[in-house]
């Protein structure tokens, strides 16, 4: 991370003002008989960069903090997906943000909770995943603290 700092004791950490992707969704490639009853799990989580982000080698980066894996992907046109995400169901925080193709600069940072949610109700968000056999799902809500 860059900090800028005066000739005394002061440094002032820059904040970028470029917004970050959106996670949109989550897929489980192949969901097991119930997703309540795994503790790790391999997701697919896919995204939006924001508009005018989407040129040639700008990349996505997912961090897992729980597992303290981390994830980067380039983007196409508007969207990425990233696949095979370990993620602890009952444990987890996932900072998503960009780096810029042109000029290397990064977005903020966005902190996302991967949640299960049981019901027809529930899993219908676009965020969440497909249902298993057991109507559970497993879903993205967006923290604006961090997790």
């Amino acid at each position: 991370m860059l900090a800028v700092c005066a000739t005394t004791v002061a440094c002032n950490e820059p904040r970028f003002l470029i917004p970050a992707p959106t996670l949109r969704g989550i897929a489980i490639p192949l969901p097991p008989p119930s997703i309540a009853d795994e503790v790790l799990i391999n997701i697919d989580v896919e995204g939006n960069v924001p508009l005018g982000f989407d040129v040639p080698g700008t990349q996505a980066f997912l961090h897992e903090k729980r597992t303290a894996r981390g994830y980067f992907v380039g983007i196409e046109g508007m969207q990425f997906t990233v696949y095979d995400v370990l993620l602890d169901v009952n444990d987890n925080c996932l900072e998503a943000w960009f780096v810029d193709g042109v000029d290397g600069e990064e977005s903020t940072t966005v902190n996302y909770k991967a949640v299960l949610f049981e019901g027809a109700e529930a899993c219908a968000e676009p965020t969440c995943s497909a249902m298993d056999e057991q109507g559970a799902c497993v879903c993205l809500e967006k923290w604006t603290t961090g997790c």
